[in-house]
């Protein structure tokens, strides 16, 4: 009966999986993992059909996972099988199946991660759901169309003020009007930014963060992300986050303190370190570091928020 079992392992393996695999002998996941479970289940057979085993491992499986392939080489199982089929003792039946639970591990790392990646993906899809995000469109033609025209004139201009076609004469009369292009553009830019309120419109800050309840931030958050200021709403969402966690006593308030000395505040073992860490991060590039924000970097401060317990 063993040596039946095994026999039919054999054809399995020459197969290339025990599930029906796609035509060029690329296995999923799945198929992987069956395959290995009813290896390590059949490898202490009787030496004939071990041998046998060995000898019809193909080189290396094919997997497939997450739209990309991968190539699993089987050498090494191979040879432990061989050991086992000359010598049965105790020492290579368990090289045989350490090698095998290595794999499995491997392999079942592999199947979480993507399920962690899916469960993330549909957290992002329902924040973006969300009311605040209902009125984001795309970058309009007229916008694009712009930004090209902006492209061609500052290439026109990089061609005539460094051409030697042009006398001084010339040169200086352009420098002036590009002097004065840049003026009229620095009031416009000035006066765009006051009237479409993209600077923080909140009240005087109190004292501490957590003297304006975390969840007044996290409304004036939500209200930037309505009408569409996403650098203004990530700011907002992290002070959300910091008047949540000063509430909880995890720290003394002190409004002088900067965003890494409140990271600095919570030991590596407290849960909120991490989601705060990402959250600080997300702050200072869009805050400080002039990164662009958008829908989905409001998003995912929101998430963050969520999982600070800001709910």
């Amino acid at each position: 009966m063993r040596t039946r079992r095994l026999a039919m392992l054999v054809l399995v393996l020459l197969s290339v999986g025990p599930c029906p695999a796609a035509a060029d002998n690329t296995l999923s996941l799945a198929q992987y993992i069956a395959l290995l479970e009813q290896t390590r289940a059949s490898a202490a057979g009787d030496s004939a059909a071990v041998s046998s085993l060995a000898q019809n491992l193909p080189r290396q499986w094919r997997l497939e996972a997450g739209g990309q392939t991968f190539t699993v080489e089987s050498a090494g199982l191979a040879q432990s099988l061989r050991d086992y089929a000359k010598q049965r003792t105790p020492a290579n039946l368990a090289a045989i199946t350490s090698q095998i639970d290595l794999m499995l591990a491997d392999a079942r790392a592999m199947q979480a991660a993507r399920s962690s990646t899916a469960a993330e993906h549909a957290k992002l899809t329902e924040i973006l759901s969300r009311r605040e995000f209902q009125k984001v469109s795309e970058e309009s033609w007229w916008d694009r169309l712009k930004r090209a025209v902006q492209r061609w004139f500052f290439q026109l201009l990089e061609r005539i003020l460094f051409s030697r076609a042009f006398p001084m004469v010339s040169r200086i009369i352009v420098w002036v009007l590009v002097a004065a292009a840049v003026l009229v553009a620095v009031y416009w830019v000035i006066r765009n930014y006051r009237q479409t309120n993209v600077y923080t419109s909140f009240t005087a800050p109190p004292d501490a963060v957590s003297g304006k309840p975390w969840r007044d931030w996290k409304a004036e958050a939500e209200a930037a992300a309505r009408e569409g200021r996403w650098r203004e709403a990530v700011h907002l969402s992290y002070w959300a986050a910091i008047s949540f966690l000063e509430g909880q006593g995890l720290w003394r308030p002190d409004r002088a303190r900067t965003p890494r000395e409140y990271l600095r505040l919570l030991p590596k073992a407290d849960l909120h370190r991490e989601p705060l860490q990402q959250l600080t991060r997300s702050f200072e590039k869009v805050w400080y570091g002039n990164d662009p924000a958008s829908a989905e970097t409001f998003a995912g401060t929101t998430a963050l928020l969520e999982e600070l317990g800001c709910r």
